[in-house]
């Protein structure tokens, strides 16, 4: 059991007993949670079957699988797995093909601005050499609204190098679409990719940004993760490994304090993940597949409550800014870790969900 602290300038609490988070379940909270894209859902599936069902969302609880299907996939996905990753959403492109040879002309294109933006001196090592590459990522189309995702790679030697290394690698997708987007008199002329991820230097991302937007006449923004989609996550995903026998890294929550309170800049809440798993099967009803609005800000109250019997700091007087889970760790402004291959379908599918709302919101 945590025992009561002075917070310095970054707190941690690990509360082991998950019988007295249970406990609190029965007491009622109203925590005030910031969003700025209106009504939020009021329940989200938690299995991969395809909803048809508007305004309603999938978590990550996975299909049972083939050993050799398990093994095919986890290959399939290794590349995505322990790499920080920085989410970004994009409008439709226009005139963007997949095939592949119009994917090799755009290699060119962008190898010709990757060496002049190299010349000009926008990167801090000079005389960097890198050839960009674009070719169809296979294991990602999952439904017949997705586009065929395409992978981004620019390889090449650094100054101090003498072999080739990955020197962005970037992925357009959009996972388990449940619906055309694009009207039908724009659909011929318009590729639609809700989601781009990109591993790479902040001028290499840059580049590759400014490229997109001048070829394809689109918009390239980070996601920005505010904390009522990060509840969410926390709560649907913090059960997502509940009937597999896979080690479980302990659910952390960071919140940003506010800017009134000198000497401490965030306080980070980390949990055992089976005391956690305790709370979360305790409020979810396993016989549904929904996860729902209710149990999500019940979840999440249970955890600040018990911290704050600990410590007699408010939580939800702070902003959620970061969270993880053994699936992932995802941050507010767009930086993505994710840990568990099994789970990038559902991942992916989650900020692709997230994307397509906003694009139909403008």
């Amino acid at each position: 059991m945590a025992t009561k602290q002075k917070p310095s300038s970054e707190s941690y609490a690990t509360p082991q007993n998950g019988n007295t988070l249970k406990s609190r379940l029965s007491q009622r909270f109203t925590p005030r949670r910031f969003t700025p894209y209106g009504r939020t859902p009021q329940s989200r599936r938690i299995t991969t079957v395809l909803s048809t069902t508007q305004g309603k969302r999938k978590t990550v609880r996975a299909k049972s699988k083939t050993q050799s299907e398990s093994v095919a996939e986890s290959e399939e996905f290794k590349g995505f797995i322990n790499k920080t990753w920085r989410v970004f959403k994009l409008s439709p492109l226009y005139k963007f093909s997949s095939s592949p040879k119009d994917l090799k002309r755009y290699g060119q294109l962008l190898s010709s601005c990757f060496v002049a933006a190299s010349q000009k001196g926008m990167f801090v090592e000079n005389n960097i050499s890198g050839k960009a590459m674009f070719c169809v990522q296979e294991g990602l189309k999952k439904s017949e609204y997705d586009p065929d995702a395409v992978q981004i790679l620019i390889k090449g030697k650094r100054t101090t190098g003498t072999t080739d290394t990955a020197l962005l690698t970037a992925t357009l997708c959009g996972v388990e679409m449940e619906e055309e987007q694009l009207s039908p008199d724009v659909k011929d002329h318009f590729m639609y990719y809700p989601v781009l991820l990109v591993k790479s230097t902040v001028a290499l991302t840059d580049v590759l940004i400014t490229w997109l937007q001048m070829h394809f006449d689109c918009k390239v923004t980070p996601m920005i993760f505010p904390p009522v989609h990060l509840a969410w996550m926390i709560g649907m995903w913090s059960g997502a490994l509940a009937n597999t026998n896979r080690k479980k890294k302990p659910v952390e929550l960071v919140y940003q304090v506010p800017s009134e309170c000198e000497g401490i800049k965030k306080v980070t809440y980390t949990i055992e993940a089976e005391d956690c798993l305790k709370v979360w099967n305790s409020i979810h009803d396993h016989r549904s597949d929904m996860f729902t609005e209710e149990e999500m800000t019940t979840f999440l109250s249970c955890l600040e409550e018990h911290f704050y019997s600990l410590f007699r700091i408010k939580l939800n007087a702070m902003q959620l800014s970061c969270v993880g889970t053994s699936l992932c760790y995802i941050g507010r402004e767009g930086l993505l870790k994710i840990y568990s291959e099994e789970h990038v379908i559902s991942i992916l599918r989650h900020l692709t969900e997230l994307s397509v709302e906003h694009f139909n919101l403008v």
